[in-house]
Parts: C-alpha cells; sequence; structure tokens
C-alpha cells in the first residue's frame, strides 16, 4: 500500500489535518517547541494568538528534507517559493522530486510577476501619452518601489528570512524550473482544479499555480 505523507510547505496559519505542516519561522519554532512558554505569552498579550501549535513541523528548507526516497503522495507550497533564491529554489525542487512517490504530485503557488509588471506597464503607458510638462513619475516610482523597498528586498542584516521576495516567477519560468527537476505533465492550473483531491483544504491564494507529476506508476 502506498504512503499518504502530504507535504504542506511553507504552511503558515494554513494547517489542515491530514497534512504534514511545515513551517520555519521563528514563531513556527517557538509554539511547536515551546508551547508551554507560547501559549503563556499569549495570555500575557505578549504574542498574537496563532494557528502554529505543536504539530507544526519544523524544518529548514535550505537543506534535504527529512524524508525517505519515493515517500511523499504529494507536495503542496503556497507562497513560499518566491522567498527563496533560484538557486536554493532550484534544490528544493530537486528534493521535492527524491521524496515524491511516482505518481506524486507537486503543486507551486507564486505571485504572477507578469501580472506586477503589466500593471507598471499601464500606468507607463497612460502617462507617455500625455504632453511632456503633463506627466509624473509618482505613480511609477510608487509601483517601483513597491518591488524593490517592500517585496524585493534582501536585508544582509537580518539575512531576510523569509519575510522578502528573492525571486519574481512568471508561467514559463516556474514551468521550467518543475520540468528540469524531471517533472511530467507540468501545466498552470486553476485556484482549486488539481489532481490533488483536497488541494482546497491548503491553497488560499489564486496567484500564479503550476502542477507536476513525477513520472511513474504509483506502487
Amino acid at each position: 500500500m502506498s504512503q499518504t505523507i502530504k507535504l504542506n510547505l511553507g504552511c503558515g496559519p494554513v494547517q489542515p489535518k491530514g497534512w504534514v505542516n511545515v513551517d520555519g519561522s521563528i514563531r513556527a519554532k517557538i509554539a511547536s517547541k515551546l508551547n508551554w512558554l507560547d501559549n503563556l505569552l499569549v495570555k500575557l498579550r505578549l504574542f498574537p494568538e496563532t494557528e502554529f501549535n505543536k504539530e507544526t513541523r519544523v524544518l529548514n528548507l535550505l537543506r534535504p528534507l527529512p524524508f525517505p526516497n519515493d515517500s511523499v503522495s504529494a507536495i503542496y507550497a503556497g507562497e513560499l517559493w518566491e522567498h527563496l533564491k533560484l538557486s536554493d529554489a532550484v534544490k528544493l525542487t530537486a528534493e521535492c522530486f527524491r521524496v515524491l512517490q511516482a505518481g506524486g504530485v507537486i503543486r507551486l503557488v507564486v505571485p504572477d510577476g507578469i501580472d506586477f509588471w503589466s500593471k507598471y506597464l499601464a500606468i507607463f503607458n497612460e502617462e507617455v501619452k500625455l504632453p511632456i510638462e503633463e506627466r509624473s513619475s509618482t505613480r511609477l516610482s510608487n509601483h517601483t518601489a513597491m518591488f524593490f523597498r517592500d517585496i524585493c528586498t534582501e536585508r544582509v542584516l537580518l539575512k531576510s528570512v523569509g519575510h522578502f521576495h528573492k525571486w519574481q516567477y512568471d508561467e514559463i519560468q516556474l514551468s521550467d524550473q518543475l520540468r528540469k527537476a524531471g517533472f511530467v505533465d507540468v501545466a498552470r492550473c486553476k485556484f482549486h482544479e488539481s489532481r490533488i483531491d483536497d488541494v482546497d483544504l491548503v491553497e488560499r491564494s489564486d496567484f500564479l499555480i503550476v502542477e507536476g507529476v513525477k513520472p511513474g506508476k504509483p506502487k
């Protein structure tokens, strides 16, 4: 009988039963390893309430996944890949391929870079049609600042631990990453439409969604 381990990588507050919910944040570590302390700090109103708990699996996803080859049936990662440097994302994709069973599914959800920069071009096209003395760079500057200041930043002091984007994907890049790792039937998917039957339990964002399958027949 094939195993039914399903990984929810970078789970955040979305931690349904039936999934191994994985997170590497500081709060996840405290709530998982020192649950009594986390509960105390919540009671003292020093911490807000959290979904992280003793069942949350804390892993460093920059290291090899602690699962045997061919032991996982599905992997879901919502808004995680963009928080990894490209080289680290490629390594994690390879690790996902290793641990998935034949026929296992990987499903990645990331913000769509095309959508972000299409909005930038729309603003630019509106402004450039105006006489030069009537043009304003304010909206373009604000949109650009959103990317470099608020979204895609690498803070050396804090090591940019997971909170800022380190890469921006589009359908071509994300699909190519999966195919190069060995996945087949790679395709863009619609929200909640998946080979993973209970994807609705983990999927919250309708962004760029790409799914792939590890080749071979399930054992």
